[in-house]
């Protein structure tokens, strides 16, 4: 996380100390708010840290906002009274807020996320450049499980706030969500002018939607099974009294219980499960064909236009050459032959009848002495 303190005197921030009183710790915190706000998305991150540092300090509390007779000082009410504006246009709304109180955590992440892609020979995940597009991964942020809340005695003034406890420093279940995402927008959609594009909300939104199918699914089939066996038997409950439900049935002015709907047998529950993942995975084999064929016919198309530009395959060394870090190509033929090696292994797969790998015993395996065949 970047610290406040190292770049406040040229953006003309104001850093705070636990010296300082909860109502001056605010003050500051307000004047540098409003003045991230006016800054380009790289100030969100600035502006994503001071809001989190107001939150649960608790300092939002002691603004000048509240009537002194105020005792409930909620987050919401405050950032509604306040009306901070981004880019001095648009009201900021809670869930926007929130957003950038996630980015300030997650950048931490991303950058190293981006370092380990790095040592791989991976390209970097894209960043988030907007706020809207961290909102779909809201949920899945995870929270501090021993935060206490600040005290808010100061000043003869009990003020009671709720809200939930911090997020986290490490996120790594967002950023798996993000990089699957960003892996399942087709190839050629991918990039903008060159860069990597971050996947929209839409496509966050309708990724985590899809890979929530089955979840649901599975958890609606325990809920089932497990009231199917409730129903089938009970332990140590007494048996229905005839007379008392005949007499049940017969008073007057009761009113006809709802019907449930048809529990699902546990066969019923299955077929429709395989169904769903019958059709989850058809989606997905289309998808990745299609991927595959946009790849190769986009990357054959750059290298045909490529040469006929400059005329000469030497070009193509010189590119070799060139040290550009993760985007050097200068194992290109390397890479070809590899995804040549890979396609045929596809090929093989789907055009042959499968025979399963035969089980190994580590008894029957010396580790200094075991090859695999490729």
């Amino acid at each position: 996380m970047t610290d406040l303190s190292t770049v406040g005197p040229p953006l003309g921030l104001q850093t705070t100390s636990a010296d300082m009183s909860p109502e001056q710790r605010c003050s500051i915190g307000v004047r540098n708010i409003e003045l991230l706000c006016d800054l380009d998305w790289r100030g969100r991150l600035l502006l994503g840290a001071e809001l989190s540092r107001m939150k649960w300090s608790g300092d939002f509390t002691r603004d000048d906002v509240w009537r002194p007779d105020e005792k409930a000082r909620g987050w919401d009410e405050w950032l509604k009274r306040r009306d901070f504006r981004l880019g001095g246009e648009k009201t900021m709304a809670k869930e926007s807020v929130n957003a950038l109180i996630m980015w300030s955590v997650l950048y931490a992440n991303f950058t190293a996320v981006n370092e380990q892609r790095s040592e791989r020979g991976l390209l970097p995940l894209p960043l988030p450049t907007s706020v809207s597009q961290l909102r779909p991964y809201a949920s899945m942020m995870r929270r501090v499980d021993d935060w206490q809340q600040p005290e808010l005695q100061q000043a003869g003034n009990d003020t009671s706030i709720e809200m939930a406890p911090p997020f986290a420093e490490s996120q790594p279940e967002v950023l798996a969500a993000w990089q699957a995402a960003w892996e399942n927008i087709p190839p050629d959609r991918r990039d903008r002018k060159g860069q990597a594009r971050p996947p929209t909300e839409t496509e966050s939104s309708d990724y985590l939607r899809k890979t929530e199918g089955l979840k649901q699914l599975k958890a609606r089939e325990d809920r089932e099974i497990e009231a199917a066996k409730k129903d089938a038997l009970t332990v140590g409950e007494k048996p229905a009294d005839p007379v008392k439900q005949a007499a049940a049935a017969a008073t007057s002015g009761t009113k006809a219980k709802a019907k449930s709907a048809p529990k699902q047998s546990a066969e019923e529950l299955e077929a429709e499960k395989r169904q769903y993942q019958i059709q989850q995975d058809v989606q997905s084999y289309r998808l990745k064909l299609n991927n595959l064929q946009q790849s190769a016919e986009s990357l054959d198309a750059f290298l045909r236009n490529t040469l006929a530009r400059e005329g000469s395959e030497s070009y193509l060394r010189e590119l070799r050459q060139q040290d550009m870090g993760i985007f050097s190509v200068s194992d290109d033929i390397k890479k070809l032959r590899d995804a040549v090696v890979v396609c045929q292994s596809v090929y093989k797969l789907i055009t042959e009848p499968y025979v399963a790998p035969q089980p190994i015993s580590r008894r029957e395996v010396d580790p200094s002495t075991a090859t695999i065949d490729l």
